[in-house]
Order: structure tokens, then C-alpha cells, then sequence
């Protein structure tokens, strides 16, 4: 929840994309509101975050693949938060119609 709120600037790592899928499809979390966001999260676009081994390379190539990597897992993580906020908007808005009967 902090990554959500912007509490904690760490992006949202594979392993916790793939627990979100899980509780989505497991009916977890939001009941049956998150199935119909379950095809967004998983179209997300695979990143494999480059394990730092301790050789750095200066090459300015390597730059740019380094800053293009990064700017894509800020870009799925920020895909990640927007799922979350319609999933949890989307639960509340379900909730609220059937305490009040629209």
C-alpha cells in the first residue's frame, strides 16, 4: 500500500505484480471487481531487472540501456498504481450500490 500512495519510491517488482495476479484470480482481494482488471495486469510488459553485478560499464550505450530499462519499470510501475486505483475505485463504487440498492 505504501508503493501505492507514493509513501515508498521503490517500483513494483515482478514478484509482487505476479502476488497481485494471484490475488486477483484467487478472489483475495476485491471480490469479484478485479477479474475484469486481471487481462491489464497481466498485459503488462515483462521487465527483468538487472541483477547489479559489480562491474559497472562506462560506455555510453550501456548508459542508455541502463536509463531505458529504468524509465520502463518506473513506466509498469506507474501501470501497476493505475490498475490498483480503478480496481479499488471500481470496489467502492460496487460496494456503495449495493448498500444503497441502485
Amino acid at each position: 500500500m505504501d508503493k501505492l500512495v507514493g509513501n515508498h519510491l521503490e517500483p513494483f517488482s515482478t514478484e509482487e505484480i505476479e502476488i497481485l495476479i494471484f490475488a486477483f484470480e484467487s478472489n483475495i482481494l476485491f471480490d469479484n471487481v478485479a477479474h475484469k482488471f486481471l487481462p491489464s495486469l497481466k498485459g503488462l510488459p515483462k521487465i527483468y531487472e538487472a541483477v547489479a553485478s559489480g562491474v559497472e560499464s562506462e560506455d555510453e550505450v550501456g548508459e542508455r540501456e541502463q536509463f531505458y530499462d529504468d524509465n520502463l519499470i518506473t513506466e509498469r510501475s506507474d501501470m501497476v498504481k493505475t490498475v490498483l486505483f480503478a480496481v479499488i475505485k471500481e470496489h467502492i463504487f460496487r460496494d456503495m450500490s449495493l448498500r444503497f440498492g441502485t
